[in-house]
């Protein structure tokens, strides 16, 4: 079968990708490909987003990334954003993303700047070419700034979705228990990839993994990863307000300490439900919060 997904080097480490949706993507490489070995490489990448795109890209950073280095590929993806042979389009996708992070609505962000809702909407698509006065004022109101970097600089500076975090060699795992009839966690995650984790009288760090038992769904469903810790309550948490079932359920917001959850991966397996976890080592059915450890933490970890 003839592959359908467009590939091409347009430099030693970056690829440009057209899929058969339509969809284009630039991805960085973590590793320079030697000019003798970018046909294949691009031939394996292609043969991978045939496989896998579906329209969801984070299968770039989990089955393609996974597969080109069981396939013995040259490098491995490192970052992908949208097309970057447009730098409007380029610089666009950065403030959108930026944006996003710092959980501003677009009309916000423009209110900050002091420009005009409008013009912010056709800057991030792609549409328009901001002057540099325009996009310090954006810079600013997002606690950035504008630098000239070098290419080679650039590629990191710009990216819109990276590789997760490294994992500290310390780190602990844990697992808590979410139930939808209080919070719509996958709504959330959809929205924002992280949510805010009311951490009470739990002592947990950064770089800590955390997967969470959905109570309705009777197994755990999602690995995330601890970004920040002890957060006090603040506006970017009251956006996720919308997703809370029962209100009652949101704390006073001067006692209640938060952590930061971002969303690795989903499981998809269909293995780790309930059942299969009292094989494993629970000795009940998962309630509040548990460290993890030995053979229960491999079975987990191997699902994932």
């Amino acid at each position: 079968m003839e592959v359908q997904t467009k590939v091409k080097f347009v430099s030693l480490n970056k690829v440009t990708v057209e899929t058969p949706l339509g969809d284009r993507f630039t991805v960085g490489l973590n590793r320079v490909v030697p000019m003798p070995l970018q046909e294949q490489d691009a031939r394996v990448i292609a043969y991978l987003f045939d496989k896998y795109y579906k329209g969801d890209p984070s299968v770039i950073m989990g089955p393609i990334y996974r597969e080109m280095m069981v396939n013995g590929c040259w490098a491995a993806p490192y970052w992908y954003g949208p097309d970057r042979d447009n730098e409007r389009e380029r610089i666009g996708a950065q403030i959108r993303a930026l944006r996003e992070e710092r959980r501003l609505e677009a009309k916000e962000l423009a209110e900050y700047a002091d420009i005009d809702a409008s013009n912010l909407s056709r800057i991030e698509k792609g549409k328009f070419s901001p002057g540099l006065d325009v996009l310090c004022k954006i810079a600013a109101a997002m606690d950035c700034s504008v630098e000239i970097v070098p290419i080679g600089a650039a590629s990191n500076h710009y990216e819109v979705h990276r590789a997760a975090r490294e994992i500290p060699e310390d780190h602990r795992s844990l697992m808590i228990t979410a139930k939808n009839s209080t919070f719509r966690l996958a709504d959330c995650l959809a929205k924002y990839g992280e949510y805010h984790w009311q951490q009470t009288r739990y002592n947990i760090n950064i770089g800590d993994i955390v997967y969470v038992y959905v109570s309705e769904d009777r197994a755990i469903k999602y690995k995330m990863t601890v970004e920040q810790v002890d957060e006090p309550y603040d506006r970017w948490m009251a956006k996720e307000e919308e997703f809370w079932v029962d209100k009652e359920r949101i704390q006073d917001e001067s006692q209640t300490k938060y952590a930061l959850l971002r969303l690795v991966k989903e499981s998809r397996s269909g293995k780790l439900t309930e059942e299969n976890l009292l094989k494993h080592g629970f000795l009940r059915a998962p309630q509040g919060i548990k460290y993890l450890e030995g053979d229960l933490l491999k079975f987990i970890e191997r699902k994932f």
